[in-house]
């Protein structure tokens, strides 16, 4: 579990930027979720034996991308 606490750590300490970053741990399903900047970062335990333990970590964007900002193309100012 301390892997998953570090985890979200550094990818919400890693930021370059100052914005705001929110983890949540849920220790009854092993998760780690770090949020911000439009980014999800989800790592979860996926197995765990006595040498050792697997983790699958999920990051998805939200919103679409927008090469003329979230205004759009405006011809002359229009």
């Amino acid at each position: 579990m301390r892997i998953f606490v570090c985890l979200g750590f550094l990818l919400a300490a890693g930021a370059a930027n100052a914005q705001t970053y929110t983890t949540t741990v849920d220790r009854s399903n092993n998760t780690v979720t770090t949020t911000g900047n439009g980014y999800t970062s989800t790592t979860t335990q996926t197995s765990r034996s006595s040498t050792g333990s697997t983790y699958t970590t999920t990051i998805t964007r939200s919103g679409g991308y927008q090469p003329m900002g979230s205004g759009g193309y405006n011809p002359l100012g229009r």
